[in-house]
């Protein structure tokens, strides 16, 4: 991973905060913004490590939706993108995580940046037990 950061996106508020985003007083998700170098791991393999991933939940047709805040979807950010998400997520059972067109991107507020950098107890980014390579790089690690 080249970085990764915190931030909001999916939804209408022009200015979406953490506190915003939590009174679901707008449609925007939590997100974590993913930087990768594509000569060391393509979209596929980044992809596949989601699906791999088992945090990762599809969501269940017959469950109560989830605020929109905690929703699991990929913002693709080209149309081939948009193909290789829906191929890989549908291959590997979990095709009813949606998979969107890219929208605006907000950082996240300071505070949230690095967050789980203050866990010591987490993988870092030389344990083979975690998958997004980096717990400690310009953000967080845990999802696409």
């Amino acid at each position: 991973m080249v970085g990764s950061w915190v931030g909001y996106t999916g939804g209408t508020d022009p200015a979406p905060t953490y506190g915003s985003v939590c009174a679901r007083d707008n449609t925007h998700s939590e997100a974590v913004k993913l930087a990768f170098d594509p000569a060391q791991i393509s979209y596929e393999e980044l992809m596949q490590r989601l699906v791999d991933d088992p945090r990762v939940h599809a969501p269940w047709s017959d469950a109560p939706p989830s605020p929109p805040q905690y929703r699991t979807a990929v913002w693709a950010q080209s149309e081939a993108q948009l193909e290789v998400a829906r191929r890989v997520l549908a291959d590997g059972g979990k095709g009813t995580i949606p998979v969107l067109p890219s929208s605006e991107w907000f950082d996240a507020e300071e505070y949230h940046q690095n967050f789980l950098s203050e866990f010591k107890d987490l993988p870092d980014e030389d344990d083979e037990d975690n998958p997004w390579g980096t717990t400690n790089g310009p953000g967080t690690s845990m999802g696409l």
